[in-house]
């Protein structure tokens, strides 16, 4: 359980210092088929409970995707991710899962099946209605709650869902396929802590120039090392020209693209000396520009 208590005395000492949270670990895997929606032993049944969700909507339930339509839910998608996970034996502080849009079968919360699994007994809860900024408000949010309490082992799960059980002609940011990311904070790892930014109201014209001061900010373990730019579904990767490392991220996954694209690059520089890499995605529609800066140190 997770207790929150009132503000210490006035004159009161400072907390202790917390120790950092550092990248430990991380994976992605994407899943093809999955398993059909009927029969549906379950009930409530999906079908009225799909019914209730979307009638607030302008958009309309559809029965006959019922019939011939397959998911990877959510807790399946999870479970199969944690066996890509080094046996977590510390006590976990925190769980956050997070998506952008919501889970085809949402009868069972992938949130509370990691908090039943998983040792301790973490604040769990999910993330959704951030668009191509989910992954990175994840990472925020644990570095906030990191700094206002003692925790040290915590487990972000970013996922993306292709099946959709109503019309998405005209959606922005949909999923064209399933895809599950974790990552691992602890107080070791093989990177540095994660510094994440959220920018709003950023005009496209002036995304260059701010995601550059990024790029070139000298703080960090990584500073005068090489750079490494992942670029999310937002960002034309061409833009930035043939001087710097830019690594785009799969297309038609807008939760969990640049983080996929990140477990697939970190591999490379195993054992080499400092390097930044720069995560980073721009919402043309919502004017985010987001980025994470992670650096490498010497032999990691």
């Amino acid at each position: 359980m997770y207790l929150t208590t009132s503000p210490g005395a006035v004159g009161a000492p400072a907390p202790a210092r917390r120790a950092p949270l550092r990248l430990s670990w991380l994976v992605g895997r994407t899943f093809s088929g999955g398993r059909p929606f009927l029969p549906d032993p379950v009930t409530p049944s999906l079908a009225q409970m799909q019914t209730d969700l979307v009638r607030p909507y302008p958009v309309e339930f559809r029965p006959e995707l019922l019939e011939r339509g397959e998911r990877n839910t959510f807790v399946e998608m999870t479970q199969e991710l944690l066996a890509d996970l080094p046996p977590l034996e510390e006590p976990l502080d925190l769980v956050l899962v997070a998506h952008t849009v919501p889970d085809a079968d949402p009868r069972r919360s992938a949130s509370c099946h990691l908090a039943d699994v998983l040792p301790g007994d973490p604040l769990a809860f999910n993330l959704s209605d951030q668009g191509t900024a989910a992954g990175f408000t994840a990472l925020r949010l644990v570095s906030e709650y990191a700094a206002a309490d003692a925790f040290r082992h915590v487990l972000v799960v970013l996922l993306d869902q292709r099946t959709f059980l109503y019309d998405t002609t005209g959606a922005r940011d949909v999923p064209r396929q399933d895809c599950a990311v974790a990552l691992l904070f602890g107080p070791e790892g093989r990177a540095g802590q994660p510094v994440t930014r959220q920018l709003a109201d950023v005009a496209p014209d002036e995304v260059r120039t701010t995601l550059d001061a990024v790029l070139n900010e000298p703080a960090g373990a990584g500073a005068g090392g090489p750079v490494t730019l992942i670029t999310g579904q937002g960002l034309d990767a061409e833009r930035f020209g043939p001087g710097l490392d830019v690594r785009p991220a799969p297309p038609g996954r807008p939760c969990t693209g640049p983080w996929a694209a990140l477990a697939d690059v970190l591999p490379e520089f195993t054992g080499a000396g400092p390097r930044r890499m720069v995560v980073a995605e721009y919402d043309r529609a919502l004017r985010y520009l987001c980025t994470t800066t992670l650096d490498l140190e010497e032999g990691t």
